[in-house]
C-alpha cells in the first residue's frame, strides 16, 4: 500500500469510526515509515515471551514475585487458589484485599513496560512498606504461568470494578507491540479493594509438594505474619500513620468441588503449638512478654529488663522491637501423633527463630545449624533441663530499624556485633527461657536440678563479663568512702585492679578462641570438601587406569594387526586426553586449597572452567552436556574458596551421572547461572530418575544416600561410585556459610531434577577491594 491511500484510509477511518483507535494508529504507524528524514524504535510483540522466559525462568520465582506484587499493594492477605493444577492447563487465582488498581494504574502501571512507578515511590501509600516486588517483572512472571491473564480489581474510592483480558498468544513476533488491543470492562463492584488475578493454561504441572515449596520460598524473603494489630495513630502535627499489620499467604488446591488448604501458617506448624510467645519493648525500653497455652491453661504476662537482677532497668539500644515464638515439645503425647513427624521434620529446616528487619529476612539468623541465640549451645550444657533447642521453636523477631541501631556486617554475613544485637539477644533469649520455666512449671518438669533458678545463665559470657567488671566499678568506688586502715584499703585496691585486668584478659582470650573456632571450622571444611572431590576423583581414575591397562595389553598381543592397532591407538588417545584434562582439573583444585584467601569468584567463569575439564567425560558416558548457560554479566558472588565450587559442582555431577545411569538411557546434564535481585544463582538440571517427594529435603542430610552398598562384595561387583551420604550435606555447608541458600526446585521442560543454589553476589566495595 502506497503512502496516498493509506492518507486516504486514515482519512477515512477518522471521518466514520472515529473511536476505531487500534486502526487509527495501525495506519498512522504505516503512514510514519514514510518518514524519510527521521527513524523511530518500534518493538516486536515477541519481546513479551523472550523477556518472560529469560527473566522469569523458574514457576517458583513467577509466583513469588506476585505474591509481592500483593504486597506491595498494601494487602493483609493474599489466598493463592490452583485449579485442576495436576497437569498442564490449569488454572491459577491470585486474590488480595489490597489496594487495588485504578484505570489510570492498571494503563500507566501495569500495561506500561519499564514503568518508573516504583523507582519513584520505594514505599508502599497505606503500610509504609519498603516494596519487595522486582520493577516490572510482574506482568512477564504472569505471562511465563499461563495462556491468558484476566485482571479484576477495584479500589475503595472507585464505583466500579475494573475487568482486563490478556490473551497472551497474540503476542507474537513479527507484529508490532503497539498493535495489539487487550479488552478492559467494568462491572459492579464485588469487593471495597483489592485484586484477583485469573491465570488461565497453566505452561507447568503443580504438584502439592510444588505447592508448599513456593509456599517455604515466599516465606523465607516476606515476613508471614503479622505481630502489630492495625491501629490509627494520631500524631501530634496532625499527621495520621496507620501501622502495618503483617502480610498473610495462604495456597489451597481445587479438588473437584473442595478447596483443600494446602499452606498456611496455621496448617503447617503453629495450631499445634505448646505454648504462643509474644515480646516487645515497651516505649520506656522494658521488655515485656506474654505466654498463652490452651493446654496447659496459662495465660502470664511478665517483664524483662536488661539487668537480669533487677528486671526495672531498660534496654538502652531497642526500640520496636517485636517477636513471636511457637513452642513444641516433642515425644510428649502433647502434639497429635499424625502431625507430630511432619512437625519434626519441618523443625529441621526451619526451627529456630529467624530475624526480619524492615520487613525483610536477614540471614543467617534462624538457619539450619545457626544458634544465634545460643538456644543450642544451653541445651547441651544441661544447666536447664526442659528441651528448648532451636527445634523446639518456630517463630521470629521483627526490627523496624529506622535509626539505623542494627546494620549489616560488610561481608552482609549478619549484623554487626553491637551492643544493641548483644541486649536484643539477650531479650529474646531470657524471654524464651522465661516461657519455658512457665511451662515446665506446669507440667511439673523439673527445670534445674536441685530445682535452683539462676537468672545469671541467661546471657552471653560476653555480657556476663562486662556485668562483672561493672559490679568492681561499682565496689572500688564504694571502698573509697569507706573510713579504716589505709593500708588495707591499698592492698584492697591492688586486689581489684589486677582482678579487673585479668576479667580484660578472660574477655579478650575468648574473642580471640571464637575467632580461632571459626577459623578452624572454615578450614575444615574447605578440606573436607576437597577430599570428597578427591574421593569422586579416585574413582573415575580407577576406570580410566583400568581401561589404559586393558589397552596397552591388548596392544602388546595384536601388534600385527595394522588396522585393529590403528583404531585401538585411538581409543587409547581418546582417554588419555579424557585423563589429562581430569587430572589437571583435580591438580587445580589442590593448588587452589593452598592458598587460603578468599575472593570474589565469577560463577559462570569457574563453571565454564568445569565444563571443559568434565564433557569429555560426559560424552564418554553418554551423557549431553552443553556450554552452561549465562544469564547476565559480571556475576560475581561474595569472597569465596575456589575449591569450595569444585567440591560442589563435582558432586552434582557424579550424583547426575549416577541418577542417568539408573534410567539406562541416553542422558542430559544442563547448568544455568545468573543474577536474581541481589543474588547470584546456579541451576544444576539433570534427565535422571528424579528425587522422590518426600526425598526432597533428605538428600541434604548427613549420611542420607541411595548408593550405598549393603556389603563389600557389592562394592567390588559395582562400578558405580558408592554414596557416603555426606557430599550434598557439605554442598549446604559451604552454601550456608556464605548466607546462601540450596534447595531442589521444580525441573525445567525436559528435564526430572533441578537444583538452585543462591549465593548473595559482590558489593561495590568487596569488587573494588579485589581490585576486580
Amino acid at each position: 500500500m502506497d503512502e496516498r491511500k493509506i492518507r486516504s484510509e486514515l482519512a477515512k477511518i477518522l471521518a466514520d469510526e472515529p473511536k476505531n483507535y487500534t486502526k487509527i494508529l495501525e495506519l498512522s504507524s504505516k503512514l510514519a515509515s514514510f518518514d524519510q528524514d527521521n527513524v523511530r524504535f518500534s518493538v516486536d510483540a515477541g519481546v513479551i515471551d523472550r523477556l518472560g522466559t529469560e527473566l522469569v525462568a523458574r514457576q517458583e520465582t513467577a509466583v513469588s514475585e506476585l505474591v509481592k506484587n500483593s504486597y506491595d499493594a498494601d494487602a493483609k492477605k493474599v489466598v493463592l487458589k490452583f485449579e485442576d493444577s495436576e497437569s498442564i492447563g490449569g488454572t491459577l487465582f491470585i486474590e488480595d484485599d489490597g489496594l487495588g488498581m485504578t484505570k489510570d494504574q492498571l494503563i500507566n502501571g501495569f500495561m506500561r513496560i519499564s514503568s518508573t512507578d516504583k523507582l519513584r515511590h520505594p514505599l508502599s501509600e497505606r503500610y509504609n512498606r519498603k516494596r519487595a516486588g522486582q520493577k516490572g517483572i510482574g506482568r512477564f512472571a504472569v505471562q511465563r504461568l499461563g495462556k491468558k491473564l484476566t485482571i479484576i480489581t477495584q479500589t475503595l474510592n472507585g464505583d466500579h470494578t475494573l475487568v482486563l483480558t490478556i490473551d497472551w498468544s497474540h503476542y507474537k513476533g513479527d507484529v508490532d507491540l503497539g498493535n495489539i488491543t487487550n479488552k478492559i470492562t467494568t462491572i459492579p463492584k464485588r469487593k471495597d479493594e483489592g485484586t484477583t488475578l485469573k491465570i488461565e493454561g497453566l505452561k507447568d504441572r503443580w504438584s502439592q509438594a510444588a505447592i508448599k515449596r513456593i509456599y517455604r520460598y515466599v516465606s523465607a524473603i516476606i515476613q508471614p505474619f503479622p505481630l502489630s494489630e492495625e491501629k490509627v495513630i494520631e500524631e501530634k502535627n496532625g499527621q495520621v500513620e496507620i501501622l502495618d499489620p503483617g502480610f498473610k499467604t495462604i495456597f489451597k488446591k481445587i479438588e473437584g468441588d473442595k478447596a483443600i488448604v494446602i499452606a498456611d501458617e496455621s496448617k503447617m506448624i503453629y495450631n499445634h503449638a505448646l505454648a504462643e510467645i509474644d515480646g516487645w519493648i515497651d516505649d520506656n525500653g522494658l521488655g515485656i512478654y506474654s505466654i498463652v497455652s490452651k493446654k496447659l491453661d496459662i495465660d502470664k504476662y511478665g517483664e524483662i529488663g536488661s539487668d537480669p537482677d533487677d528486671m526495672t532497668i531498660p534496654f538502652t539500644h531497642l526500640k520496636k522491637v517485636r517477636f513471636k515464638a511457637y513452642y513444641f515439645v516433642y515425644n510428649s503425647g502433647l502434639i497429635p501423633q499424625m502431625h507430630e513427624t511432619s512437625i519434626k521434620k519441618a523443625a529441621r529446616t526451619s526451627g529456630g527463630i529467624r530475624l526480619y528487619r524492615n520487613g525483610f529476612r536477614v540471614l543467617p539468623y534462624g538457619e539450619p545449624g545457626n544458634d544465634w541465640l545460643k538456644l543450642d549451645q544451653s541445651v547441651t550444657r544441661r544447666s536447664i533441663l526442659p528441651v528448648h533447642g532451636n527445634n523446639n521453636f518456630f517463630g521470629f523477631v521483627e526490627l523496624t530499624d529506622e535509626e539505623g541501631e542494627f546494620n549489616e556486617t560488610s561481608s552482609r554475613e549478619g549484623l554487626m556485633e553491637n551492643e544493641a544485637l548483644i541486649q536484643l539477644q539477650n531479650f529474646v533469649y531470657r524471654t524464651l527461657m522465661q516461657s519455658v520455666f512457665i511451662t515446665a512449671e506446669a507440667r511439673n518438669i523439673k527445670i534445674v536440678s536441685g530445682q535452683q533458678k539462676d537468672g545469671k545463665l541467661y546471657e552471653k559470657i560476653e555480657l556476663r563479663i562486662k556485668d562483672i567488671a561493672h559490679t568492681l566499678e561499682s565496689l572500688d568506688l564504694e571502698l573509697e568512702k569507706e573510713e579504716g586502715n589505709i593500708q588495707v584499703k591499698n592492698r584492697r585496691k591492688k586486689r581489684l585492679k589486677k582482678l579487673k585486668k585479668d576479667i580484660k584478659e578472660v574477655a579478650k582470650l575468648q574473642k580471640e578462641e571464637t575467632s580461632k573456632m571459626l577459623k578452624e571450622k572454615s578450614m575444615l571444611r574447605v578440606l573436607s570438601s576437597v577430599g570428597i572431590t578427591i574421593g569422586q576423583f579416585i574413582h573415575e581414575v580407577r576406570d580410566y587406569v583400568i581401561n589404559m591397562e586393558s589397552d596397552v595389553k591388548f596392544l602388546l598381543e595384536k601388534l600385527r594387526s595394522d588396522t585393529v592397532l590403528t583404531e585401538r591407538l585411538l581409543i587409547l588417545d581418546r582417554n588419555i586426553t579424557t585423563f589429562k584434562s581430569y587430572t589437571s582439573y583435580f591438580d587445580n583444585v589442590i593448588s587452589q586449597n593452598v592458598i587460603r584467601e578468599l575472593k570474589p569468584i565469577e560463577i559462570q567463569n569457574r563453571v565454564e572452567y568445569f565444563w571443559k575439564s568434565i564433557h569429555n567425560d560426559a560424552l564418554k558416558s553418554n551423557i549431553k552436556f552443553e556450554i552452561p548457560e549465562r544469564n547476565g554479566s559480571y556475576l560475581y558472588t561474595i569472597p569465596m574458596h575456589p575449591s569450595e565450587w569444585s567440591s560442589i559442582l563435582f558432586n552434582f555431577y557424579t550424583n547426575s551421572k549416577k541418577a542417568i545411569k539408573r534410567t539406562e538411557k541416553a542422558g542430559e546434564i544442563k547448568i544455568e547461572c545468573g543474577l536474581d535481585n541481589n543474588n547470584i544463582f546456579l541451576e544444576f538440571s539433570d534427565t535422571g530418575d528424579g528425587i522422590s517427594e518426600e526425598n526432597e529435603e533428605k538428600i541434604f542430610d548427613e549420611f542420607f544416600t541411595t548408593t550405598s552398598p549393603n556389603s563389600l562384595n557389592e562394592i567390588d561387583s559395582s562400578n558405580e561410585i558408592t554414596g557416603t551420604g555426606l557430599g550434598l550435606k557439605i554442598v549446604k555447608d559451604i552454601v550456608s556459610s556464605y548466607r546462601g541458600s540450596i534447595q531442589v526446585v521444580s525441573p525445567k521442560e525436559g528435564f526430572s531434577t533441578c537444583i538452585r543454589i543462591d549465593i548473595p553476589k559482590a558489593t561495590d566495595k568487596e569488587l573494588e577491594d579485589y581490585g576486580i
